[in-house]
């Protein structure tokens, strides 16, 4: 038996990329982020329905009201904890083990994402319980 260091040909695709890790979570961190608010535009979020049969038709407008502005206020504080923390990591230097790719980019890409996530909330508020124009669809039921 002879001991080698020379791979062979199939051997070089067991040992992985380098860096695959970390370019794997700060595209997963940033595909998250971008697909908030697209998911909230569009209203497919994922909801419980625990408590709508002890809740009366008459008041499902109002809970859907609490259940938006609250959603808007939790999103525009993780916005701020987010821009925070991405100035932080901009001062510090903050950046990946292997790659040495810095970190703040991803930060401020998921507070834009976040903020602009609000933003549709907003829209969202408006076009459910301000505007006038009755055509405008009410939310999906749940399925």
């Amino acid at each position: 038996m002879t001991n080698s260091t020379k791979l062979r040909p199939w051997e070089r695709w067991l040992k992985g990329l380098f860096g695959g890790f970390e370019i794997t979570e700060l595209m997963l961190a940033s595909l998250i982020f971008c697909g908030l608010p697209l998911v909230t535009l569009e209203q497919e979020h994922v909801s419980v329905d625990l408590f709508d049969r002890f809740i009366p038709q008459a008041l499902h407008r109002f809970r859907d009201l609490l259940v938006l502005i609250a959603c808007n206020l939790c999103v525009g504080v993780l916005a701020w904890r987010m821009w925070l923390k991405a100035r932080e990591s901009q001062a510090y230097g903050d950046i990946t083990a292997v790659l040495e790719l810095p970190l703040a980019p991803v930060f401020f890409l998921g507070c834009f994402a976040l903020a602009l996530t609000v933003v549709v909330f907003m829209v969202l508020l408006y076009r459910r319980f301000l505007s006038d124009d009755e055509s405008l669809p009410a939310p999906p039921p749940n399925a």
